[in-house]
């Protein structure tokens, strides 16, 4: 058998390694079959956090939806999501994260703009099959949702008022919540549902970007975890602050001489306090004050986020604070505690 050479050895020698280094790197990194391709995409670092909570993490948020947005839409280039960080996922921001997202590709050029490449984090991943998000951006592996507070996550989109889809969301709670305060919870959320069909897309939204004026879309969770029933409402219009002048002068009127009008927190509590709607019609304009009244009564949690304004109802105290940056839209969210008919 013929010697190897000094060189064929170091040659061999150094490609042993290179081998093993990839190996290590694969098993810290597993990459999945179903990644997609990035070579000619940008790729865009989701948030750690999918949330609104924090002022940190409503930043990062909106931060990450204005590069989306400018990427596919504006720029018209094929984009790719990185989730690989991605650790948490909260009711209200994950709702946001996928409207706007539901929109992105609404507006896209190709159904093959967006991609994502998906989260090392296992319950993260549950959620983001489990919510849609991987049907609207063609990713397929097969996963099967197994977290408790997983599986319970109901998403639903619409564009009018639509019970059937109140329905597919909270229909399984029949017995499980008084029907008292599901009554009070789908009255406000169709009420939520007819203002986003008549007043939420009254004005171009001030992000630059060319909508369908037909398509007025509306996005719902509900969730269940630790015994209590989450349900959030969202829809992208102009928000409560731009709508009140039109749809309550009086009320804006009102705000203005207390000095408060520039507040958008201020003007979400005018907008529950006020039960006069623009169309003057007898049922409607009471849908925040009931999902108020059956926070109060419940010990639940009512928040609203609209545009730079949050208000805040939990037990018996409500609070109201300004944040720097808009989330261009309307968030309503709604907590109360499962508890069984037969013991109410």
């Amino acid at each position: 058998m013929k010697r190897l050479s000094q060189k064929r050895k170091l040659y061999l020698e150094r490609r042993r390694r290179k081998i093993l280094r990839r190996q290590a790197t694969c098993k810290r990194h597993p990459v999945s079959p179903a990644r997609p391709k990035c070579l000619g995409s940008n790729v865009i670092r989701a948030p750690d956090a999918i949330s609104l909570e924090s002022d940190k993490h409503r930043h990062e948020l909106l931060s990450f939806l204005e590069r989306l947005r400018s990427r596919v839409i504006k720029e018209g280039k094929p984009t790719v999501i990185n989730l690989l960080n991605t650790e948490r996922m909260v009711a209200a921001g994950s709702l946001l994260f996928m409207a706007e997202l539901y929109r992105v590709c609404e507006l896209a050029k190709s159904k093959m703009m967006v991609r994502c490449i998906p989260p090392r984090d296992v319950k993260v991943n549950q959620v983001l099959k489990q919510i849609g998000v991987y049907e609207l951006l063609g990713y397929t592996k097969k996963i099967e949702p197994s977290f408790k507070d997983v599986v319970h996550w109901r998403y639903a989109c619409g564009h009018k008022v639509e019970g059937e889809k109140y329905e597919n969301i909270l229909g399984s709670y029949d017995g499980k919540v008084a029907e008292s305060l599901l009554g009070s919870l789908f009255r406000g959320i169709t009420e939520a549902m007819t203002n986003c069909h008549h007043h939420a897309y009254i004005k171009p939204r001030p992000d630059g970007l060319e909508d369908q004026p037909d398509l007025k879309r509306w996005w719902m969770f509900s969730q269940e975890q630790g015994g209590m029933l989450t349900v959030v409402f969202c829809d992208l219009g102009v928000g409560i602050p731009e709508t009140l002048p039109i749809r309550k002068p009086a009320a804006w009127k009102k705000l203005i001489s207390l000095g408060t009008a520039g507040s958008d927190a201020s003007v979400i509590k005018q907008a529950i306090d006020d039960s006069i709607t623009r169309t003057r019609k007898h049922y409607r304009g009471k849908g925040l004050k009931q999902l108020l009244e059956a926070a109060r009564e419940n010990d639940g949690l009512l928040r609203i986020f609209s545009n730079r304004g949050c208000y805040t109802f939990r037990g018996v105290k409500e609070s109201t604070r300004d944040f720097s940056e808009s989330i261009m839209g309307t968030l309503i969210l709604w907590k109360v505690r499962i508890r069984q008919e037969s013991l109410l």
